[in-house]
């Protein structure tokens, strides 16, 4: 009956210890367009968790109407200029059931100094955006997790 119990408990943890690091360094700056804040890291550093190193930072700002907005920000929050960035970037809306995750792929492009797209409905909540771009030098990657 012991062995049940714990058995129980330890495979009823499980769903905590998985995804827990996020992709790239934890910030603790406040967004300034009341979105939600995330690293920005080089897309061969995803695997890496915490340990890769932070090149931009990122903020999602979502609207009414369904439209994302996505700004980048230096390292210490001042706003960048997207005439280096490529201008067009792509999305994906990730919704997970279990141990079974959908992907739905969405076009962002330049808008107003920032990135804007229109993601499909997610399905279920939470959801993750994921976003792929470049700065003309590298592959640049960008994950908003637990959206609501």
């Amino acid at each position: 009956m012991k062995k049940l119990l714990i058995l129980s408990m330890v495979l009823c943890a499980l769903p905590a210890w998985a995804h827990d690091e996020g992709h790239g360094p934890k910030l603790t700056d406040s967004p300034k367009q009341g979105g939600v804040l995330t690293s920005v890291i080089a897309e061969q550093e995803i695997g890496k968790g915490e340990k890769a190193k932070l090149i931009y930072k990122a903020e999602l700002v979502r609207y009414a109407e369904g439209k994302v907005r996505v700004f980048l920000y230096s390292p210490q929050m001042e706003k960048l200029d997207f005439s280096k960035f490529e201008k067009k970037a792509n999305g994906v809306l990730i919704t997970c059931r279990k141990e079974k995750c959908q992907e739905s792929k969405f076009p962002f492009q330049v808008e107003d100094g920032s990135f804007a797209g229109v993601p499909p409905k997610p399905e279920r909540k939470p959801f993750n955006i994921d976003i792929h771009f470049s700065d003309g030098t590298q592959k640049l990657f960008a994950a908003f997790d637990n959206l609501d």
